[in-house]
Formats: structure tokens, C-alpha cells, sequence
């Protein structure tokens, strides 16, 4: 689970970058995505090497 601290900021970023008003929901559901996307890319540089 992501903190609502570092949920805050990435709701900040997301409005200030792409003017995008989201719920914390919303942003909890792209924050849960970034984080399995980036674990993705941990276990297949970890495997290839």
C-alpha cells in the first residue's frame, strides 16, 4: 500500500503537469499500477542478469 503522503504528492503532479482533478481513489489506483509495473521491471533485470 502507498502512503497518502506520497499519494498527496503524486496527485499534486498529476494536476499540475497534466491538469488531471482526480479523487484519491483514482490516484490510489494509479499509484497500486506504478508500483507493479516497476516491481515488473525489477524481476526482469534481476533475471537477465
Amino acid at each position: 500500500m502507498v502512503s497518502k503522503e506520497l499519494l498527496n504528492e503524486l496527485k499534486t503532479i498529476l494536476k499540475e503537469d497534466f491538469n488531471l482533478n482526480l479523487t484519491i481513489d483514482e490516484v490510489a489506483e494509479i499509484a497500486t499500477v506504478l508500483v507493479g509495473y516497476f516491481d515488473l521491471l525489477v524481476r526482469i533485470n534481476f533475471e537477465n542478469k
